[in-house]
């Protein structure tokens, strides 16, 4: 079977943008073939590319071999799937496929040569992985060859440039959901102040519950705004993000203390006991505490666990 080292050195990786689902790099591809009319390169496509640009070719016959290093630069289509962000991995890659059919060329990857500038430093991103892989794809048409049957697929070799990545500042975890923490301190510490004080006349206890609607109306309020802000950083088009997730239980830690807090209103006017419904505060407060912060540890586990 003809067959043909393919080879890959990447020298730069830039503009990564998920929310295009695009990235930008530039190689230096080789071919070392024991004829001259086997070199793929000079009709090889690159299937995830924009436009890519060409560099001229190096040609040159070593040890009985034919050798050609091209320069390929470009645009590449990739599926980012963000949903673990800022957590997220990723395996992007440059494809390349033959211009013949499997059964008259196929690609060796040459992962023993092939590396990676280690002064690459995409912003934000940091590079855990480089090889070349290769694959088959299959096509539902034959491209009318006569050579195979009429109306048969056809099957091409691929190489497939593999480039893992991870993020660099996981901290900007923090920064997303830092007023998420400080609105659910906030909210739990309403319902641990004391309210069955018996110098607290009807008027003063209503007055406390009706500034703590006040108070969790804000929060979802400042919650809905931080998640509008979120969104114009972090863009899915897979579904929801981790992010996405924890600003949804906190609303919803919210909206449970806000129908606590009309349940305590409505106990009030009808008079009843304040020391009970203060130990009620209590373990709301408490229960909600330690449930919120269970789910969003096992929410931001997992997401740190599968990426």
């Amino acid at each position: 079977m003809p067959t043909c080292e393919l080879g890959a050195y990447l020298s730069d990786l830039y503009d990564l943008d998920p929310a295009k689902h695009t990235f930008a790099a530039r190689l230096q591809l080789w071919s070392v073939c024991p004829r001259k009319d086997l070199d793929p390169l000079p009709t090889a496509s690159f299937s995830n590319a924009n436009d890519p640009e060409k560099g001229e070719a190096s040609l040159t016959t070593e040890g009985g071999k034919f050798r050609n290093v091209t320069r390929l630069q470009g645009t590449f289509r990739q599926d980012w799937d963000v949903r673990a962000f800022p957590f997220d991995r990723h395996r992007i890659q440059v494809v390349i496929t033959a211009n013949n059919d499997v059964k008259a060329f196929r690609f060796t990857p040459d992962n023993e040569n092939s590396a990676v500038n280690r002064g690459i430093a995409p912003p934000g991103w940091r590079i855990t992985g480089f090889r070349l892989v290769t694959a088959e794809h299959r096509y539902p048409t034959n491209f009318g060859d006569p050579t195979l049957p009429r109306g048969a697929a056809s099957t091409y070799s691929r190489v497939l440039v593999q480039i893992d990545l991870a993020r660099s500042d996981p901290t900007v975890f923090w920064k997303l959901t830092g007023p998420l923490y400080l609105m659910l301190i906030v909210a739990t510490a309403t319902f641990l102040l004391p309210s069955h004080s018996e110098e607290l006349g009807m008027a003063e206890r209503l007055g406390s519950l009706q500034s703590r609607l006040a108070l969790l109306g804000g929060g979802l309020f400042v919650v809905m705004l931080n998640l509008q802000q979120v969104t114009a950083v972090v863009t899915s088009s897979v579904g929801l993000t981790l992010i996405d997730w924890l600003h949804l239980l906190t609303l919803l830690y919210l909206l449970l203390a806000v129908v606590a807090t009309v349940f305590s209103w409505r106990r009030t006017i009808r008079g009843g006991c304040p020391e009970r419904a203060e130990r009620f505060h209590h373990r709301i407060a408490l229960g909600g505490l330690v449930a919120y912060l269970a789910i969003a540890g096992a929410m931001v586990g997992y997401a740190a666990a599968v990426g």
